[in-house]
């Protein structure tokens, strides 16, 4: 009999030579070698998957609704690249966060790890099998990571970049990662995500793709069509919108009946693969990224008309329901600020009338800084805005502080660290602003460390923010005509930067419960919200300024609870 280090070598050696497949044959090698539930893998119930992972291109986008299998697939996916791909495969795959992707990692990987003999036969006890690393022999790899501010980055050079969840994520971690690509002769990146409004990541790079569409040729008929759940989808004896529908009348229609209809002929077609085609929704245009855009409708044994239509009942919102249920980009005014919004906090004031105010800065090469002040009620005003190229930073710095008395300052502490450090010598009430991963409502925690000259320490003041929470609670207040902002001649750049954030409802994969997450649009226009963020947390901060909470020696900790 063989000892366990020559089976082990053996099993390698096959596995070298007779696993290589082209990517086009993927989804060959997947059912060949992957299980689930102790059965071989297959594309019954989701044949759309085969097309996706036997596709060759470079780069692939992919516009989905929640909960259709594509992270399971995306998972088997990278497994068969990494076990097939001649020489180097080194896979980066992201999660929004990092306790979601090594979550994934040690769950849903693991058993399909378990699952394929030609992995294990991979692996040895010079392998690393950990919550965030998974080696397959030499330089076959395969790194979890989160793409949320604070997460560390992946270090090493990838062949290829999975972002799951890509509108969830933060764009510049997700822009940093990207990098990690360039040095690889593959250079593969896939991305797919849940849309959230109209202009976010995966909407934005579907719009510069070759976007494939599942049609549906009506056997009835032979009309050819896209299945639109609000056109299609009938429930006999009811005429209203659909999404009307609630859990208080959903029991007073016959939504157990519900069906999809054929525009054409008004009969229910077959929506099985034998009456579905991939067509290119714009094949004049000649982009690099190819693109698939999902919908419910292409797991018709999975999904089907009548849950989606109890499902408008239990999201209990429209836009939730579109993204997450049907995979199409939304908004509501839930979504961030409207233009309503806005013009309900502009006021016309001739002069400040604080004595006392506060700074916040959002720091660039063109820094944006907001100027205010809190009044009796406890109501923040704005009463300055300017953005100012980074050569004048100091300048207006300290021009700003002087003329209107600013008690505290808040700025962020990147990308220029050594500024804000620096600044921090000369200002003893300036906080260097991080945005943090966290859940819950807290809204901020200070930390003040104070010079040690015996150990080389700076007296460093910090602020760690709840980003998400920040920015609920900045729309709260503002609807509460608790934020009010004086209009010069930034006013209009405020509004613009305000409305480019948007609200997204991402679920978490630990808790099954809604959490916001802000993004921006692919303009990536915001800086003055951040400035307007850093404002409000140093208002917050005057207790610590003002003489109302003293700092002992040491680390000294303080924490504010906020809701939306």
């Amino acid at each position: 009999m063989l000892d366990n280090l020559t089976h082990h070598h053996l099993q390698r050696l096959r596995t070298a030579t007779t696993g290589r497949v082209g990517r086009g044959q993927l989804s060959k090698w997947i059912t060949e070698n992957t299980r689930l539930n102790g059965k071989p893998y297959n594309f019954k119930t989701h044949w759309y998957q085969e097309r996706l992972i036997n596709d060759e291109s470079q780069e692939i986008v992919v516009v989905k609704p929640a909960q259709i299998g594509v992270s399971e697939m995306s998972l088997r996916w990278i497994l068969a690249l990494v076990m097939t791909t001649p020489d180097v495969m080194r896979v980066g795959y992201t999660f929004p966060t990092y306790t979601a992707a090594t979550s994934f990692a040690r769950t849903r990987f693991a058993n399909i790890i378990e699952g394929c003999a030609a992995a294990k036969a991979a692996m040895n006890t010079s392998d690393i099998d950990t919550v965030d690393l998974k080696t397959f022999g030499e330089n076959r790899e395969i790194h979890f990571k989160g793409a949320a501010v604070g997460n560390a980055a992946i270090s090493t050079t990838l062949d290829m970049l999975v972002n799951d969840e890509l509108s969830f994520s933060d764009p510049d971690v997700i822009s940093t990662l990207r990098s990690r690509v360039q040095a690889s002769k593959y250079k593969w990146r896939i991305a797919f995500s849940t849309p959230t409004f109209p202009g976010d990541a995966i909407t934005t790079e579907m719009q510069n793709s070759r976007r494939h569409m599942l049609m549906c040729k009506c056997d009835k008929c032979n009309h050819t069509f896209y299945p639109n759940f609000w056109r299609d989808v009938k429930v006999p004896g009811y005429d209203r919108d659909l999404a009307e529908i609630t859990k208080d009348n959903l029991h007073r229609i016959r939504w157990q009946e519900a069906t999809l209809l054929c525009p054409a002929c008004g009969r229910a077609p077959n929506l099985h693969r034998e009456h579905r085609e991939w067509v290119v929704e714009n094949p004049d245009e000649n982009h690099a990224v190819t693109g698939f855009k999902l919908s419910p409708f292409d797991l018709p044994a999975v999904v089907t008309p009548v849950e989606l239509v109890k499902g408008i009942a239990n999201y209990g919102n429209k836009t939730l329901f579109q993204q997450f249920a049907l995979g199409e980009p939304a908004q509501d005014a839930e979504s961030g600020f409207t233009e309503e919004d806005l013009e309900s906090m502009g006021v016309q004031i001739a002069q400040s009338p604080f004595t006392h105010h506060f700074l916040g800065v959002d720091v660039g090469l063109y820094s944006h800084f907001m100027v205010g002040g809190v009044d009796w009620e406890g109501k923040l005003g704005v009463v300055h805005a300017e953005r100012v190229h980074l050569s004048r930073f100091r300048e207006r710095f300290a021009a700003l502080v002087a003329e209107y008395r600013c008690v505290s300052q808040v700025m962020d502490m990147q990308p220029y660290s050594d500024l804000v450090m620096s600044l921090s010598e000369d200002y003893p009430s300036l906080y260097a602003g991080m945005f943090v991963t966290r859940q819950g409502l807290d809204l901020y925690e200070v930390k003040v460390k104070e010079e040690d000259l015996e150990k080389a320490q700076l007296n460093i003041r910090q602020v760690a923010l709840n980003r998400g929470a920040l920015l609920d609670k900045l729309l709260a207040e503002a609807r509460s005509g608790r934020i009010w902002i004086r209009k010069n001649q930034e006013w209009e750049t405020i509004k613009t930067h305000l409305q480019d954030l948007k609200r997204a409802k991402a679920t978490l994969r630990t808790t099954g419960e809604f959490q916001s997450i802000w993004q921006k649009s692919s303009k990536g226009q915001d800086h003055m919200a951040f400035a307007l963020l850093y404002l409000y947390v140093a208002a917050q901060l005057r207790g610590l300024v003002g003489g109302g909470m003293p700092i002992v020696p040491g680390l000294s900790t303080m924490r504010l609870r906020g809701g939306v």
